[in-house]
């Protein structure tokens, strides 16, 4: 009964479509629910659209070979990859602090695509492991590198000052506490902006680990300091 099954599942058939198109909705879902949550780019159906339609590619490249005899089943489900690539570049912005933003949305759009791969080719275990995987790096390892961030000798700094005095300050008091600023990137603001005279990025190395709130109380507390955010 059970290897039946099994040869049911593997095969392309109606029964084992609809439960390779039913996982993929599942994993997909799952997976955009934490961003969805979040508020998010990419969340719960843009993560489940991308999983379905990548497990139907594959499917249906399976299903072309089988009709016409193709020897490459895999060459639908090889553009998919390329173009889930392209969508996932256009979800990488640059930030006027020089951050890069949306690479784990590109990386995690790609790697659903995969998953859903994976289940229309009827390779359950691997999307399976996949799936796990990608929700233990998603939900539980984020607490772990939140501790990471928040707890570091390096710090890195996005902050505008009303004078260029300011920021002169703002290094001789890093010196005397014996912290190093390398990346230094300076920029005039707009004239418009009659506030900011000067922004900067930065990269602060501390002798000893430091949180971030200590960082922001002591030098965002420092005249001429207008805004600092960690990046």
């Amino acid at each position: 009964m059970i290897n039946m099954l099994c040869q049911i599942l593997y095969e392309l058939n109606f029964f084992s479509v609809l439960v390779r198109l039913f996982l993929a909705m599942v994993f997909g879902g799952v997976l955009g629910y934490g961003r969805e949550k979040k508020h998010l780019p990419a969340g719960f159906r843009t993560y489940m659209v991308v999983c379905l339609g990548s497990a139907l590619a594959m499917m249906v490249g399976i299903y072309v070979t089988d009709i016409t005899g193709s020897s490459d089943a895999s060459r639908i489900g090889a553009q998919v990859v390329s173009g889930i690539g392209f969508l996932g570049a256009g979800t990488i912005l640059v930030t006027r602090q020089n951050q890069v933003k949306g690479l784990t949305t590109a990386a995690g759009l790609w790697a659903v695509a995969c998953i859903g791969l994976a289940l229309g080719a009827g390779f359950y275990s691997g999307a399976v492991v996949c799936f796990a995987a990608l929700w233990i790096s998603i939900q539980i390892l984020r607490f772990v590198d939140r501790r990471l961030q928040t707890h570091a000798k390096t710090v890195p700094l996005y902050v505008e000052f009303t004078k260029l005095s300011a920021l002169s300050a703002f290094m001789t008091l890093a010196e005397e506490r014996h912290c190093t600023i390398t990346n230094l990137e300076m920029s005039r603001s707009n004239p418009a902006d009659r506030d900011c005279a000067v922004s900067a990025t930065m990269v602060m190395h501390f002798p000893e680990a430091t949180d971030y709130v200590r960082v922001v109380e002591t030098y965002g507390s420092l005249d001429g300091v207008l805004t600092m955010k960690v990046l």
